[in-house]
């Protein structure tokens, strides 16, 4: 089974574990420009919980803030992160209603509205590449924003996004499209296993302290087996709230710091930690904090593979660091 089969029994599952759960999209009722709702769809008794919305991303934010506040647990599939940047006002109020209203007894109103958004180069349509749309999804207030980096833990992603969402509010899932293409070595993960919001350990090492996430955390391990250098990588996961005590942790610990992200460097997540560990961890370092991104924009669209850092490139700053 392909990840995207895998995502489309994922989101029928979530749709039959919870009643309250309903699946909102412009085209999730044809079963989603990837497949997504394909399943939900052939389903007759998940059907009707399947709803279309116009093809206006502002609407479908406000019609899901909506039925989340009538106590629904909407799911979004959005076709493309595009979406949600044309919807970002909409998004912004669904963000907003939590946490400026609470209830008579002062408890944040509950919206437990989840967003899954494929972003980057992949499949042809990745006109979105060389926007920072992580940074833009990021600067609003209320939301988690949340991204995968694994192929074989995007449906444990999903889950983990939709519970998040139940429990603390707006969450958006970006999905990068080279993920969703990668190659799995065993089967899906069922769960995530750990909290989504805090970063995880994929590969112990004691000199470099590596921090990826989605489209580059496979390059990121990649350099690091290529060079032989006794590095740790770190899947940050959470982009919004950044876990900025755990990973200013990870910087003390080795005092050499690369950070590999795909899109553009300037102005993205990766030049927002860069400051933080200039801040809160410069006497611990023993290097510059060096940053490996995509190119920056604008990118044609025959040039989206840009947007995604070279395993040479992250290979050669990650030797610079170990030997400064």
């Amino acid at each position: 089974m392909t990840i995207l089969g895998h995502l489309a029994e994922v989101v029928a599952g979530l749709l039959r574990d919870d009643e309250r759960r309903v699946l909102l999209g412009e085209d999730v009722a044809d079963g989603g420009m990837l497949g997504l709702s394909r399943d939900a769809v052939k389903n007759p008794a998940l059907r009707p919980r399947v709803l279309s919305t116009p093809l206006l991303p502002i609407t479908s934010f406000a019609h899901a803030a909506g039925l989340a506040g009538a106590g629904r647990h909407p799911l979004v599939l959005l076709p493309g992160v595009g979406a949600a940047l044309e919807g970002l006002t909409g998004l912004r109020e669904a963000a907003a209603w939590s946490w400026r209203n609470r209830d008579s007894v002062g408890t944040p109103i509950a919206v437990p509205l989840c967003v899954v958004a494929p972003c980057g180069p992949g499949f042809g349509l990745g006109g979105d590449a060389s926007e920072a749309a992580a940074t833009m999804l990021a600067s609003i207030a209320g939301l988690t924003v949340l991204c995968a980096g694994r192929a074989e833990e995007a449906g444990a992603w999903l889950r983990a996004a939709a519970e998040h969402a139940v429990t603390h509010g707006p969450t958006v899932l970006l999905l990068p499209r080279r993920v969703l293409l990668g190659a799995v070595s065993g089967p899906p993960a069922q769960s995530l296993g750990r909290d989504p919001t805090s970063p995880h350990r994929v590969r112990e090492g004691e000199t470099v302290t590596v921090l990826s996430w989605g489209a580059a955390l496979s390059i990121a391990t990649a350099a690091v087996e290529a060079t032989g250098v006794d590095a740790t990588v770190i899947d940050v996961g959470c982009l919004s709230p950044l876990p900025r005590a755990a990973l200013e942790a990870e910087a003390k610990a080795t005092g050499r710091i690369v950070i590999v992200h795909a899109g553009p460097r300037t102005g993205g997540i990766g030049a927002e930690l860069a400051a933080s560990f200039a801040d809160a961890a410069i006497l611990h370092l023993d290097a510059p904090v060096v940053r490996v991104a995509g190119a920056d924009s604008p990118l044609r669209p025959a040039d989206e593979g840009d947007a995604v850092p070279s395993v040479e490139r992250v290979a050669k700053a990650i030797e610079r660091i170990a030997s400064y």
